[in-house]
């Protein structure tokens, strides 16, 4: 008999963060350029940017080795401040004040780069059935709390600056970079000669 191969399943259960309103802190963001996305059956080029959330007061063992890691938490938005954008929302409520019609024109992500927020966290179905906790909103830390210091040194991943931080990106964030029109259009296809993307993944 030959090798059987087949679709594995996953037991192990993955720590969650609870349900509720956590103490926050942005530990990198990743630009994964301008690439093609499907809404309602129409297909428009779209910028994206994902920012990930470690969760300092909700730990797991993810390497004997490293004992109680925080928890971490991705969010993917267009990138665009435009009016009803999820990421001109949340950074508002992050920053507890409006922009101004000059921030509107750029407003540097570095500025959010390490800093706490609140990030409210609720558990929603998957379409397999399973549940997911997922950050909902971000809001400004009240001025009376004060959030650990994060576990890692902030980092960032643009396809401009490439291939700086790019080892340090999620596997999946890799290839939406690789097969992206930004990326090509700076760096050249590298989708025909890199058709396996090997990462030491983050533990979350």
């Amino acid at each position: 008999m030959g090798l059987i191969v087949g679709a594995e399943t996953n037991d192990n259960k993955r720590t969650m963060v609870p349900e509720g309103t956590h103490v926050a802190r942005c530990i990198n963001y990743i630009d994964l350029g301008r690439a093609d996305s499907e809404w309602e059956g129409k297909i428009t080029k779209k910028k994206r940017v994902v920012l990930t959330f470690e969760f300092p007061e909700h730990k797991a063992v993810f390497r004997e080795e490293d004992g109680p890691q925080p928890l971490g938490r991705t969010v993917t938005y267009t990138n665009t401040l435009k009016d009803k954008s999820n990421l001109k929302k949340d950074l508002q409520t992050w920053r507890g004040k409006a922009f101004t019609a000059q921030e509107l024109l750029g407003f540097d992500l570095d500025n959010v780069l390490g800093h706490p927020c609140q990030a409210l966290v609720l558990h929603e179905p998957k379409k397999d059935g399973s549940i997911r906790d997922k950050i909902k909103s971000l809001s400004k830390m009240p001025d009376s709390l004060q959030a650990p210091e994060s576990s890692c040194e902030p980092w960032k991943y643009e396809i401009k600056t490439h291939p700086k931080n790019f080892d340090k990106v999620p596997a999946w964030c890799k290839e939406e970079i690789l097969s992206s029109d930004t990326f090509k259009e700076l760096h050249g296809d590298k989708s025909e000669t890199q058709t396996e993307v090997r990462t030491n993944e983050v533990p979350f």
